[in-house]
């Protein structure tokens, strides 16, 4: 599974990103992409800092320590 991004073309002639989570796979020897889960525009997920929540939320169940830039491994706080 990995995060992919869209980008739209609106009507006034500017753009929009969204992001969603994909997975690939293989049926009859041709790759296909399914998404999974819509998250929702790159713009607003970044301006309610959803997407850091979404990492960090991620982080726990996984496998290896994830170390966020500027805090300390041990404490979490700068």
């Amino acid at each position: 599974m990995f995060v992919r991004k869209w980008v739209w073309k609106r009507a006034d002639g500017g753009t929009s990103i969204y992001l969603g989570i994909v997975r690939t796979y293989n049926r009859g020897g041709k790759v296909y992409q399914q998404r999974l889960c819509h998250l929702g525009s790159l713009d607003e997920l970044q301006e309610k800092g959803q997407i850091d929540k979404l990492i960090e939320g991620l982080a726990r169940f996984s496998q290896k320590t994830w170390v966020v830039a500027g805090e300390s491994p041990v404490t979490g706080r700068e």
